[in-house]
């Protein structure tokens, strides 16, 4: 393994900031580089997305989407909390051929929808609670994906970005062109989310990450109604 991830380091090390690279590690799908996409992501994602987890303070009951599940690391945790239906998103035909082998639980459903629209697979308010590791830098334009988080996620619902900034600072910007966590916050803030951000070290460079949280807030009406932030 050591070996493995001393070639994967070295050849994105010189191909970072290639436009092929990014997409690699968007969606692994090219001989050669998607192995080395693969390699990185299942080193670097380990600690951070049972972290993450751990951070969302999940319920059995909960309804949760994660966005860009990858090696299924972070999806397997939730399923052993949830017992409810639990929806995983992958655009990457290569890492859904790899959930597919990995006999994941029954409750869980992958999906190889696009996540900017997921109306004839997700309800309106249907998700307590939204993951996604590493893939916000790559969603364009942002802001329609965000609107979907929106519909997707019930009154009080959360979503949870984990993201590596330092790491992704060289990525090629046709590519992954969210890489400003400020600019990240302001969006989520305009449709009304109410957004906390928090830097976490766990005692790696590997896990080393920000943990954006945005919720979708319940306000009161001076006649008491309830209404739900940003509609």
């Amino acid at each position: 393994m050591k070996l493995k991830l001393i070639v994967a380091r070295w050849i994105h090390k010189f191909l970072i900031h290639t436009e092929l690279m990014t997409e690699n590690m968007r969606s692994p799908k090219t001989i050669g580089l998607a192995w080395v996409a693969r390699t990185l992501m299942n080193y670097s994602n380990a600690q951070v997305s049972i972290d993450i987890v751990n951070r969302m303070k999940l319920k059995k009951t909960d309804h949760v989407l994660e966005l860009g599940v990858g090696n299924g690391l972070a999806i397997k945790e939730i399923a052993k909390i949830s017992g409810n239906n639990i929806i995983g998103v992958e655009i990457s035909a290569e890492f859904r051929k790899n959930l597919l082998k990995m006999k994941l639980p029954k409750n869980i459903v992958i999906l190889e929808n696009d996540a900017k629209d997921l109306s004839n697979k997700v309800p309106d308010g249907s998700i307590d609670k939204l993951l996604a590791i590493n893939v916000i830098y790559f969603l364009k334009p942002i802001e329609e994906y965000i609107l979907e988080f929106k519909r997707i996620l019930r009154k009080g619902g959360i979503g949870y970005l984990g993201c590596k900034f330092e790491s992704i600072k060289n990525f090629d910007i046709e590519v992954a062109p969210n890489r400003n966590e400020r600019e990240i916050i302001s969006q989520l803030s305009r449709v009304g989310f109410n957004v906390s951000s928090e830097f976490i070290d766990l005692g790696e460079d590997r896990s080393r990450y920000t943990l954006i949280r945005f919720e979708k807030t319940i306000e009161r009406k001076k006649d008491g109604k309830a209404i739900c932030r940003g509609f």
